[in-house]
């Protein structure tokens, strides 16, 4: 104010004051320049993102969550508390609002353990998301709902897959993990299970098949019971656990009196001698439990087609994957007044993008959010960007000269 008012009476006094009004001018552009040089001192630092692994989340994602989520409300909330409210998703934390998985995207600086990318700024997230459905769109071919979800989130269960001869000279590929679902059912394996131990030693009819046998130990020397590193033991309160320590008594023969000459051949013919029966000692020898063992058949390294019906995998419970696709098709689709088998109509034969690419990116980040969803500036700037490159690069396409 001072120096304004100074200024003002210079002027007034006539141009023989030229001199001390350049002056003047001159030591308020000095004051106005020291002024700024000072606040850009003042100010902190804006430190560059940067990941962290052990809270799987980018340093500035709560900054982002202000101008790049919707609503404000909840956006500002996770911005000012102190802790990780319960009601933000895992993608926002790492600038990710479409759940974009690793590819060496423009922005990324990280990832967590199941491949989501971490970005530097929401911005770049939502570069990545139009790349992305431009490439689904335009080159894969996936141009419904449907579809697209199917690529974009697929089902997360899937069959085992059995191990494949490598023929020589070549690597062998590492197996692909079984299903969770299956992998809770049979923990050791489909081939390890009791079901399938069983219908591996038995026929059709639950009849027993024949087996390799150890050679049988002398019938003096008693069988030796199995130790606790047995698969099988015997029960405290078992039959067998009550018969221990009590010495088999020896079966008394019964002899019959002789018949008389004259009947001979009147009276029932001999019956055959009933085999003797099984040993409880004999039935848990360890030796033969092995021999039987090791003659089952392996189920690890069979293709599934080789196998039976009775010992084929089941199928992959993905039940609930399927109705989570088909609920996230829906809702993509019903954003833009379609089918979800329909096509979007994201982008142009040209490769422009249309209007509805920006509600179809916005669905998709409710979806994949939850409460939270992107907000309509942040997609429209992030397409504006897509265009303003695809332009730039089929004007440098144009001007190239042709090739002789």
């Amino acid at each position: 104010m001072i120096l304004s008012a100074f200024l003002t009476l210079s002027l007034a006094a006539g141009p023989a004051t030229d001199a001390a009004a350049a002056l003047v001018r001159d030591g308020a552009a000095r004051v106005s320049d020291g002024l700024a040089a000072v606040s850009a001192l003042a100010a902190p630092a804006r430190e560059m993102p940067v990941y962290r692994p052990e809270a799987r989340s980018v340093s500035n994602w709560r900054s982002e969550t202000k101008a790049g989520l919707l609503p404000v409300s909840l956006a500002w909330t996770a911005w000012a508390a102190p802790t990780d409210p319960a009601f933000v998703a895992r993608c926002v934390k790492l600038n990710n609002y479409w759940c974009i998985k690793r590819a060496r995207w423009d922005g990324e600086i990280g990832g967590d353990q199941e491949g989501h990318t971490g970005f530097a700024t929401a911005g770049q997230g939502a570069d990545a998301a139009v790349s992305l459905l431009r490439r689904y769109y335009g080159e894969y071919g996936r141009r419904s709902a449907l579809a697209i979800v199917r690529r974009w989130a697929p089902a997360e269960c899937a069959a085992p897959v059995a191990a494949r001869a490598v023929g020589p000279g070549r690597a062998a590929s590492p197996a692909r993990p079984a299903s969770p679902a299956l992998a809770a059912l049979a923990p050791q394996g489909i081939g390890r299970t009791l079901r399938a131990r069983f219908l591996a030693s038995h026929g059709r009819g639950g009849a027993p098949r024949r087996v390799a046998r150890a050679p049988a130990r002398p019938v003096a020397a008693p069988a030796a019971r199995p130790t606790a590193g047995n698969a099988l033991r015997v029960q405290p309160w078992s039959a067998l656990a009550r018969m221990q320590g009590r010495p088999r008594q020896p079966a008394r023969a019964v002899k019959a009196p002789p018949l008389p000459t004259i009947a001979t051949g009147i009276g029932e013919t001999a019956r055959p001698v009933a085999p003797a029966a099984i040993e409880p000692v004999r039935a848990l020898d360890g030796a033969r439990l092995a021999a039987e063992a090791a003659a089952l058949p392996t189920l690890a390294v069979a293709p599934a087609s080789a196998l039976p019906p009775s010992l084929r995998p089941p199928a992959p419970l993905c039940g609930s994957d399927e109705v989570r696709i088909q609920n996230y098709a829906a809702h993509i689709a019903g954003s833009v007044g379609v089918k979800p088998g329909d096509d979007l109509g994201l982008f142009t034969p040209e490769g422009r993008a249309t209007e509805r690419l920006a509600p179809v990116l916005l669905a998709m980040s409710a979806v994949e959010l939850g409460a939270l969803r992107a907000s309509p500036a942040l997609v429209a700037a992030a397409i504006a960007r897509a265009e303003a490159e695809r332009g730039a690069a089929s004007r440098q396409a144009e001007a190239q000269p042709a090739s002789p």
